[in-house]
């Protein structure tokens, strides 16, 4: 090599298909959840946007890529905590009679949208609670050893009538920031204010006409700050991989530092130099706040500032949160770690954290497989566990789980080894609205998934609609004038991609595919799709994606403009290579689209006369051999009425 001369770049971008396929990275093993659905009232058009249907596009893609033995994508009811407790209260029914009825109704619904879950059951159903207090009560004990659990007493709202404690839901009253007269016990819906049950104003019971009083409790507490150091570094990992708004919360929760009064500023100045390396800035309550990389640097920080005279406090209230409760209803905490905690059971939020777990133990079980073997799905660093949810659950599924996962190891201050509990990928959704306003029940401006079903849309256009929005980066909108158009081009230019050439087979080839060879841009095109199409799926960001698979099918319409299939008077050769190429083009589209209109693409795989198994990744640019016998065209897309505009 010559002096000053750069080394030879020696990558060279794939050229086909087979090639991008074996550059990808695979996992072994994959477990899918989505956001789990109280056992309250059905599943609604929000539900299925911004958990069940990503996750189940996401699901049946992986099934494609490595095979369905080694896909489960696991769900079920969140049906512990006081949110059940309330509406069967309020429905006149015991819990169980009516989470059952919620159960199956839900259920349904996923069924009808083709939401294929391995095992959708319930955190308090026969098949799954067993096995669900025996891991979730090894889990408690597993923290409670490694010091993870810290005793507090606090005072609750109590019923005198009832003699019992009032969980959150069951105490209403007026909140102290903006007079909303039904706040909870300790949060307003209205502004969103979390606040301590003391300052709640004129308190009353839900479950009888007596006012409540408040009374001291003791409760398990998790120490996440036990933990914070190994949570902020796997955190750090995951700064390009995971969406911007994920990254953005947890990076300003999970933060390692100390405040002090500002009037110490000056002083701080001529020593901040001889501090740990830090960021600084300025907080509420005329106080400066500076953040280290680890709890040994804030440590030697505060002794440096303390020996100047300048008093701190730690930044730590994010790391501490109750994790059992004052209720029946729910997975009861190994009475023996403690006396004071006889009687109580774990909050829903750890419980739901650990219940995808066990769901994988019971689908496996109910697939013939043992359930032990769960940890080659969880505990594997080869294999990935992906959950779909709501921003505003990323505290608890990345933070919270973080730290029970860190915590119940045999070595809580090191990321999971080969064994442990792996950290989960995260891919969070912003809230759904419809037709530019939040979806209330109370405004009529509300829908569930089955009145989108009854209203006429087929399950495939809106789960094509939901892929397209782009909820993953910002609130998106349900509005039934886009739907409508989306369903147009659905009927009309995707329709046509898909019916043109079975028409031109069957009219001018004898229903065979034409001896022939690709044409135009279709194979490159095809190769710089495949890898979008790998990059895209793995994040879960299906909106960009969708638009340039639209793109590609128009290939179909451009070839028969161009090259006329259909018609006789056109060249023979190029008739016959367009329509070989059209084919090939179709068959990729199948099996792209597969995930998510997977009905529709069902209809097209019988229509082109493809075996089941041909719905994987290593078939994508293979085409389909000429001499292929194709079958009669089938209904796609269902045609959109002129007239369809809106959901009224």
């Amino acid at each position: 090599m010559q002096p000053g001369s750069k080394p030879e770049n020696k990558f060279a971008p794939p050229t086909d298909v087979k090639s991008v396929l074996n550059m990808y990275k695979k996992p072994k093993k994959v477990v899918v959840t989505a956001g789990m659905p109280y056992a309250n009232g059905p599943l609604h058009l929000g539900h299925l946007a911004g958990a069940h249907v990503p996750a189940d596009i996401y699901a049946r893609w992986m099934r494609m890529l490595i095979g369905d033995e080694n896909v489960l994508f696991v769900n079920g009811n969140d049906d512990h905590g006081s949110t059940s407790e309330v509406a069967a209260v309020k429905a006149g029914k015991t819990i169980r009679e009516f989470i059952d009825t919620i159960h199956e109704q839900q259920k349904d619904t996923l069924k009808k949208y083709s939401i294929r879950t391995d095992v959708f059951t319930g955190t308090s159903r026969p098949e799954t609670y067993p096995l669900h207090e025996a891991y979730s009560q090894d889990f408690l004990r597993r923290l409670f050893k490694n010091g993870m659990l810290e005793k507090r007493i606090t005072k609750q709202w109590y019923d005198p009538k009832m003699n019992r404690f009032l969980q959150d839901r069951f105490v209403r009253g007026t909140c102290p920031n903006c007079g909303n007269t039904e706040a909870y016990s300790d949060e307003c819906d209205a502004c969103g204010t979390q606040f301590d049950p003391s300052t709640l104003k004129d308190p009353r019971s839900q479950l009888s006409d007596a006012i409540p009083e408040l009374r001291d409790t003791a409760h398990w507490w998790l120490d996440m700050w036990k933990v914070a150091d190994p949570l902020k570094t796997w955190i750090e990992t995951k700064t390009k991989a995971w969406r911007s708004a994920v990254i953005q919360e947890v990076t300003n929760t999970v933060l390692i530092g100390c405040r002090f009064e500002n009037v110490h500023e000056a002083k701080y100045k001529e020593i901040k130099d001889t501090l740990p390396k830090h960021k600084s800035r300025y907080v509420a309550g005329k106080k400066v706040e500076c953040l280290f990389e680890n709890k040994a640097e804030l440590a030697t920080a505060q002794a440096a500032l303390e020996s100047h005279g300048i008093p701190s406090v730690v930044t730590d209230k994010w790391g501490y949160r109750p994790i059992t409760r004052d209720v029946s209803w729910g997975i009861p905490v190994p009475a023996e770690l403690d006396p004071d905690m006889k009687g109580k059971t774990l909050y829903v939020w750890p419980d739901s954290l650990i219940a995808p777990i066990v769901f994988t133990q019971v689908a496996l079980e109910q697939s013939g497989r043992k359930k032990e073997q769960y940890k080659d799905f969880w505990c594997d660093p080869e294999a990935t566990v992906v959950q779909f949810l709501g921003q505003d659950n990323v505290f608890f599924y990345v933070i919270m789980q973080g730290a029970m996962w860190l915590g119940h190891t045999d070595h809580p201050l090191q990321l999971p080894q080969k064994g442990d509990l792996q950290m989960t990928e995260i891919l969070s959704c912003y809230h759904l609205m419809v037709n530019g306003e939040k979806m209330s029940k109370s405004t009529g401006n509300f829908y569930t998934g089955d009145q989108l079903i009854e209203m006429g849309y087929s399950p495939d256009q809106v789960r094509y609609f939901l892929a397209l929005l782009s909820l993953p980066v910002k609130a998106s909108n349900f509005d039934f004038e886009h739907f409508a158009e989306r369903n147009k081009f659905l009927a009309g230019p995707m329709n046509a991609a898909f019916e043109k050439p079975i028409s031109a087979c069957h009219s001018k080839y004898d229903g065979k595919v034409p001896e022939g060879k690709l044409i135009g841009k279709a194979e490159a095109e095809t190769v710089k799709l495949v890898q979008m199409y790998l990059r895209s799926m793995q994040k879960g960001d299906y909106s960009t994606l969708l638009g340039q698979i639209e793109n590609y099918a128009r290939q179909i319409n451009s070839l028969f403009t161009q090259y006329k299939p259909h018609d006789d008077r056109a060249p023979e050769a190029e008739r016959k290579d367009a329509l070989y190429t059209c084919f090939y083009v179709l068959k990729n589209l199948m099996i792209m689209l597969n995930p998510f209109v997977p009905e529709t693409m069902n209809e097209l795989r019988k229509s082109l006369n493809l075996p089941e198994s041909v719905l994987r990744a290593e078939e994508l640019g293979t085409g389909i051999p000429a001499g292929h016998v194709i079958e009669a065209k089938r209904t796609y897309f269902p045609a959109v009425a002129e007239t369809e505009t809106s959901g009224s």
